[in-house]
């Protein structure tokens, strides 16, 4: 693993210090973990509820009236969800040991 030299406030440290902690990590860890999903929030993350309904529209007009627009507002949560799940089981494989 290649090091990184980062400058925080000696306030942002406690911080990070305590936040660690209480997650049961060390600042390192924690830091790693908040900066890739930083950058996964930028994509799937970052759906407002605007851009989610019209994700939820454009996927019942796909489906063309065949599927009830509830059944398919259910199928879109549950693949953000397993989304959301298979990226926070591939952050923790990238974690190193404690």
């Amino acid at each position: 693993m290649q090091e990184v030299k980062v400058r925080f406030q000696p306030s942002d440290l406690d911080a990070i210090e305590q936040q660690a902690a209480a997650a049961g990590t060390n600042r390192a860890a924690l830091i790693r973990q908040r900066a890739i999903v930083a950058e996964y929030q930028q994509g799937l993350y970052g759906l407002t509820p605007s851009a989610y309904h019209a994700l939820v529209s454009d996927a019942a007009t796909f489906m063309g009236g065949i599927i009830p627009r509830q059944h398919v507002e259910l199928l879109t949560a549950y693949v953000i969800t397993r989304l959301d799940s298979h990226h926070t089981q591939a952050v923790a494989r990238h974690q190193p040991p404690a």
